[in-house]
């Protein structure tokens, strides 16, 4: 049995957390993270009972900064592809 074919083009759907505003909430959210993530380094380096929990804040940061960048990565793919259908 064939597949019908239609000959329409259609969008694709994207899902709902993959919208352009989710991902702008998504970014916003990460980088106030990385910016406490920051701070965190910061002070469990001044005082000395907690250096050795400087990986807490540091693993926080880390993990933050991957979803920050994926999450622009995949803005700036959507806002080019966008852009060079436009044209």
């Amino acid at each position: 049995m064939q597949i019908d074919k239609s000959f329409s083009f259609r969008k694709t759907i994207s899902p709902w957390y993959d919208s352009d505003s989710a991902c702008l909430i998504k970014a916003l959210l990460m980088f106030m993270i990385i910016l406490f993530g920051i701070d965190g380094v910061k002070v469990a380096r001044q005082i000395d009972a907690y250096n050795d929990y400087v990986w807490v804040p540091g693993l926080l940061f880390t993990m933050s900064m991957s979803v920050f960048v994926i999450n622009l990565i995949r803005l700036v793919k959507r806002y080019g592809r966008s852009r060079s259908s436009a044209m």
